[in-house]
């Protein structure tokens, strides 16, 4: 099975870390690097470090876009974006070494044209149409509809990875995307509710199953574990005990897992544990470097069984 994709607001995210964090005073920081970034980025470098083939395609920027394309290039991933003019935005990612929590300031990304978002349709449109990936924000000139007329286009299954109202509208269109993935705080804010425990959070994800005819729902939330929802049942994993080194591609990493267990054809938990699996290879990692296979798979050998919710 070919996986496709599409990261539309890359980044170049400079990872810095300090001890206790201070809102408002003065925070010692030690720079930890600079990485190629956008959450479609992420997933590819997760899915090659798996072991499986990808094609990327989206925006990238013309000044400095080629961080971006040498890194595709050394991690082998095969690539074809619609170039616009303009420089790849850069986020700062601040971690917190004592609280083991990550602060971000995330620029919204530079200009994109209608034509080049009607070139996207159009190389979309002749791809082989098997399993697409659509992860992250848009940029400035994108509308947010736009992830619900790639759904509506695509002929095969999707994994989503939105939030807002880009989340909200792909949900609404004539074919709705095959599985999603919010994290807890993006599925409360995105439908503006409160799910404090696992029971609320698999009713609200089986509503939403049923009236969006979603095949499954993951939801990712941090150190409380990962849930995986479908229709006619509910799965839980713990997080397991490891030294966190860097959280913010953990999510990528948990679509790359979503993704590599479709291609597989596992059922429900054991896609579940695959995920879960690649995102804590994740974690241990620094900054946004992505899991390697020989963690993968021994992390997924000391996967408990999911639990059923």
């Amino acid at each position: 099975m070919k996986i496709t994709v599409v990261n539309l607001n890359p980044s170049i995210d400079w990872q810095m870390a300090t001890q206790s964090f201070v809102y408002g005073g003065l925070n010692r920081v030690v720079p930890e690097g600079k990485y190629p970034a956008g959450k479609g980025i992420s997933v590819c470098g997760a899915l090659v470090n798996l072991g499986y083939p990808v094609f990327c395609t989206g925006f990238n920027y013309r000044e400095n876009g080629s961080f971006i394309t040498d890194a595709l290039d050394k991690w082998q991933v095969s690539y074809d974006f619609i170039t616009v003019e303009g420089a790849v935005r850069t986020n700062i990612k601040l971690y917190d070494t004592t609280k083991g929590t990550m602060t971000e300031l995330n620029q919204p990304g530079r200009f994109v044209p209608e034509s080049a978002i009607t070139l996207l349709f159009e190389k979309l449109s002749i791809l082989d149409q098997e399993l697409l990936i659509l992860s992250g924000s848009m940029p400035v000139g994108v509308p947010s509809d736009t992830y619900k007329k790639i759904c509506d286009l695509w002929q095969g299954q999707i994994i989503l990875d939105a939030e807002g109202e880009a989340l909200r509208l792909a949900l609404e269109g004539d074919k709705p995307p095959y599985c999603i993935k919010p994290n807890l705080y993006e599925l409360e804010h995105s439908f503006g509710v409160k799910l404090p425990t696992r029971e609320k959070i698999v009713a609200f994800c089986k509503d939403l199953i049923k009236n969006h005819q979603i095949e499954m729902i993951c939801v990712s939330m941090g150190a409380d574990g990962v849930m995986l929802v479908t229709a006619t049942a509910a799965f839980f994993l713990p997080a397991l005990d490891v030294h966190v080194k860097g959280v913010q591609g953990a999510g990528d990493a948990l679509v790359a897992g979503i993704a590599y267990g479709i291609t597989q054809g596992k059922p429900e938990p054991e896609l579940l544990k695959i995920a879960a699996a690649a995102a804590t290879a994740s974690v241990i990692r620094e900054g946004t470097l992505m899991c390697t296979r020989e963690d993968y798979e021994f992390f997924l050998a000391r996967m408990p069984i999911p639990i059923l919710v």
